[in-house]
């Protein structure tokens, strides 16, 4: 007999063609969508080329979102997590969504150990860091947690490139600022 704990359930696993659909369907994003589509293209030529033992770049599969809030940040991310999954780029598809609260701490050390939490959960789909651009301001005492929870995300995206995806999301201005002062963040 199976007990009711037992019985997991699974969300039903969409079709690249119907989370393709979900994209076209969001209004607007038209630049978000050709730049989806083609980034789909550039994975799937990938993997052709590894299969046949062909040379191919590196694709680089972290992302930053640019925007205001309800421009449909979060919506995009959650679909580039199914789409990465039914890409075979991701193993498990998950979305974890986090701000600055949910990566730095208040004490010196505690923010690797929580932002480290943070990258486990996300292992296998993609870590949304909403606001990221938080994570590059001093807080009031001078203790700078955000540079701590920046470096460790930069060490995991190297570390786990394979089976982690970052996406960080804000405010057009305030991103371009966070991208100047963490070279390590605009490479990846």
């Amino acid at each position: 007999a199976i007990a009711e704990d037992d019985v997991v359930e699974t969300e039903p696993v969409e079709t690249l063609e119907e989370l393709l659909e979900q994209l076209n369907n969001l209004i607007g994003l038209s630049g978000v969508k050709q730049e989806v589509k083609s980034l789909i293209s550039m994975i799937k030529m990938k993997k052709i080329r590894d299969a046949k033992g062909l040379k191919s770049a590196n694709i680089s599969k972290h992302l930053v979102f640019l925007g205001n809030p309800g421009t449909g940040k979060t919506t995009v991310a959650r679909l580039i997590a199914k789409l990465y999954r039914q890409l075979g780029v991701l193993e498990k598809g998950q979305l974890i969504e986090v701000d600055r609260g949910g990566l730095v701490a208040g004490y010196v050390g505690q923010t690797a150990s929580k932002t480290a939490e943070v990258i486990e959960k996300a292992m296998g789909g993609v870590l949304f860091i909403d606001e990221a651009y938080t994570l590059a301001q001093d807080n009031k005492n001078g203790n700078d947690f955000g540079a701590e929870a920046v470096a460790t995300l930069i060490k995991a995206m190297e570390d786990h490139k394979d089976n982690l995806v970052v996406i960080f999301a804000g405010y057009r201005d305030e991103m371009k600022t966070f991208l100047d002062i963490n070279p390590g963040i605009s490479s990846r």
